[in-house]
């Protein structure tokens, strides 16, 4: 404007500049306090572990969750909201605690993840993009539901005489969350018994770029069937690895459980 001189703001000389690593650092400290930090169900031995992508230097939306919402049931969750930053954890936190809320009105896995597509488009912005499974046990039976809304399938690790076999839990495949409001979910059950292993996984453990995703899930496939007896911190540990140190392009969250 004529006779006003422009001038750029000057910082405030008593409020202390915030680097942007220190500002990655919050945000990493802010998932991590997000996660489940002891993962203490009865009746379980579950491990896991949350890798932010190196080349980011921070954290985005990736979690997991293993709780018992009533006596006599337990759930597991795996899930990924795209894109890496605050942002990202802070939907992931959304979706996280919409979840556990719906796991208490109801034992089915489908009908939770139908809740959370209508709480996507309600409450989030339009561009989210997320992905989930869940599974619910039913400690009487044995039995396990469960539904997935556009996230890789869970990895089943079974004990048969004479050694171990491995099942991709993929019968119930559904569209990401909030793509479709209206989207049919299917379900489908397995029975889970003590010797059994249950290995829940984001993308960034199997996908990288220019290598077919299929390739990366063989290779946790085997590296399970494998290392299956041992621990699940073991388990966990050595599959986390998978990916290798020369890539850490995309976060990478892993979970493994097994009934005592």
């Amino acid at each position: 404007m004529h006779g006003q001189e422009s001038r750029a703001q000057a910082p405030d000389p008593g409020r202390p500049r915030v680097p942007k690593d220190d500002d990655a650092r919050i945000v990493e400290r802010l998932q991590r306090s997000l996660l489940p930090s002891v993962l203490e169900v009865k009746g379980l031995v579950t491990a896991a572990e949350y890798v932010p992508a190196a080349r980011h230097h921070n954290v985005g939306g990736d979690w997991y969750d293993v709780f018992e919402p009533v006596p006599g049931t337990v759930t597991w969750v795996i899930g990924d909201v795209a894109g890496h930053g605050f942002g990202e954890a802070v939907v992931m936190a959304q979706l996280r605690n919409a979840l556990r809320a719906y796991a208490l009105d109801t034992d089915d896995p489908a009908e939770i993840l139908r809740r959370l597509d209508r709480f996507v488009t309600a409450y989030l912005p339009n561009d989210t993009t997320a992905t989930a499974c869940v599974l619910i046990l039913d400690r009487t039976t044995g039995l396990v539901r469960y539904s997935g809304a556009g996230h890789p399938p869970p990895l089943l690790v079974v004990a048969r005489a004479g050694g171990y076999l491995t099942q991709w839990l993929d019968q119930a495949k559904g569209l990401p969350l909030g793509v479709r409001e209206s989207e049919h979910r299917p379900v489908a059950q397995f029975t889970l018994v003590s010797s059994d292993t249950l290995v829940l996984y984001t993308d960034g453990l199997v996908e990288k770029p220019g290598d077919d995703i299929g390739d990366g899930m063989e290779r946790l496939r085997a590296a399970a069937e494998l290392c299956c007896t041992e621990h699940p911190e073991s388990v966990c540990r050595q599959l986390m690895s998978l990916p290798g140190d020369a890539y850490a392009g995309d976060d990478r969250a892993l979970l493994v459980s097994r009934i005592s």
